[in-house]
């Protein structure tokens, strides 16, 4: 439909509304209909799918932007030589036609400290979630977890586990030891679309189902790490406990966004930090915190094959960006365990190349994974997989830092995902219920076998921890009075 030249073009333009909208959905929690909406427009251009008018429409929005940008503050400073633009400097308009390079990744406008943007971008956001949600209360469904009934008792006994007196050291610590639980990273963690049915209902985040942060209702109905160990201690809270955005209550400590990268941790780490620190329940220096961080997969499906010569330096990055958060946390956040996984994204994805994916899946994965599955970039996706695989080790050999252990501070590789695949079951059968209706994100269902992968590897020594899901309830760990503790590098 459209000529080659012209699709280019669009791409060239439409690169710079990618990065913009993402940007402004990360700094200011959830505010939607941004990067997800620009993006999903740009892979219907590129598989000419949407109109010449709407086309020009996005095209006139975005440069009306850039304009706001120029003349609404001062006036930006000229490119450098190399051509790169962070957060303070460079001309977007002079950049839309020339080689895009991003220092730190990041394009925005100081629109983005406009009080009325945000609010206007909140807004619509909180209108869809209203309109569509909530979906995170369903009950029914091959996508979920079979229910556990009411006298069938939790697996494990969960008498002794919570110590006298909060322990002194992190390699102390048993599972009732956790006052509070937290998350960074992307919308796996946000739980999104994990109820959904419906096209229109994946960008709703069902974040009280997450794996590793949500705690809504009981273990019976939705494993999650929180209500596993809300078993132990009743008392932990940080949890996301119902549908919500970054901003709602309901979110608690959860900070995940969509799209979120290895880029985005530093800024949410603070983000999360400072949302802690203002919550009158906790006592930040004796309570103790379990943080899960995962992240990397938005890397390798969504953003690689937009950035310039992005295959020879990503993983230089990705541990860059991954140290900072790290070193950060480490000096900032006291009596904390902080959970490292790998993203299963690419592994699932991979795996599910090899059966008969449902027409939605296939319609889905060429705009939520273009990287991987949009024709214009899909030829490098092994490529790109062989980048992800090595920022796996990377984040394990990461984990094991020395200066990310001592006494109140540690951070433990936990592996459970690093084999993922659908092909889970005993009797080697593909297992599409773990996955949303688009393939790409979790089910209810899979989200519970996560927490099950997630809760064995905190109990596991660290060269005998899990490195593939496993069936629901198949293999679930439990402390005993001979080795009561969570696992650490110094304890295993």
């Amino acid at each position: 439909m459209f000529p080659d030249g012209f699709v280019n073009s669009i791409e060239k333009h439409m690169a710079y509304s990618l990065r913009c909208g993402k940007l402004v959905h990360r700094k200011f929690g959830a505010i939607g209909l941004t990067y997800p909406v620009v993006r999903t427009m740009h892979r219907h251009v590129v598989n000419n799918m949407l109109s010449w008018n709407t086309t020009l429409l996005v095209l006139i929005l975005c440069t009306f932007q850039n304009v706001l940008h120029s003349t609404s503050s001062a006036m930006l400073t000229s490119l450098p030589y190399n051509n790169q633009i962070n957060r303070e400097r460079g001309n977007i308009l002079k950049n839309l036609t020339g080689t895009q390079e991003y220092e730190n990744h990041i394009v925005t406008s100081r629109l983005d400290a406009s009080e009325p943007v945000r609010m206007m971008y909140r807004g619509l956001r909180e209108v869809y979630n209203r309109l569509l949600g909530p979906t995170g209360m369903r009950d029914e469904g091959v996508s979920l977890q079979s229910r556990v009934p009411p006298y069938v008792p939790f697996p494990c006994d969960v008498r002794g586990y919570r110590s006298p007196s909060p322990p002194t050291s992190v390699h102390r610590l048993r599972p009732g030891d956790f006052d509070i639980v937290a998350a960074l990273g992307d919308s796996l963690t946000s739980a999104t679309g994990a109820n959904s049915r419906q096209f229109w209902e994946l960008l709703i985040d069902n974040r009280g189902l997450s794996w590793c942060i949500g705690g809504q209702e009981t273990w019976r109905t939705h494993l999650t790490l929180p209500n596993i160990l809300k078993e132990f201690n009743p008392k932990l809270f940080g949890y996301s406990f119902a549908d919500s955005y970054n901003v709602h209550l309901p979110s608690q400590f959860n900070v995940a966004e969509i799209i979120a990268t290895t880029s985005d941790m530093p800024y949410n780490a603070a983000s999360l930090v400072e949302r802690m620190k203002a919550d009158p329940r906790v006592n930040w220096h004796k309570h103790w915190k379990l943080l899960t961080l995962m992240i990397g997969g938005n890397d390798f499906c969504s953003d690689i094959c937009y950035q310039t010569n992005a295959t020879k330096w990503i993983n230089r990055d990705q541990e860059k960006y991954l140290l900072t958060t790290l070193h950060y946390l480490k000096k900032v956040m006291p009596r904390t365990l902080v959970n490292l996984v790998p993203s299963p994204l690419i592994n699932l994805s991979f795996s599910i190349d090899k059966v008969q994916a449902p027409l939605t899946c296939q319609f889905v994965r060429p705009i939520e994974c273009s990287c991987l599955y949009g024709p214009k970039y899909s030829s490098q996706r092994n490529l790109y997989r062989q980048l992800e695989r090595r920022f796996v080790k990377i984040m394990e050999r990461v984990s094991h830092r020395s200066e990310f252990h001592s006494n109140d501070f540690t951070v433990v590789y936990q592996p459970f995902y690093r084999d993922a695949s659908i092909f889970h079951r005993r009797d080697g059968k593909p297992d599409l219920s773990i996955m949303a209706i688009d393939c790409v994100h979790l089910s209810q269902k899979g989200h519970a076998v996560s927490a099950n992968g997630l809760w064995n590897n905190m109990l596991e020594p660290t060269r005998l921890k899990t490195t593939v899901l496993r069936e629901l309830f198949e293999n679930f760990k439990c402390p005993s009075p001979e080795d009561p503790f969570i696992k650490t590098y110094y304890n295993s």
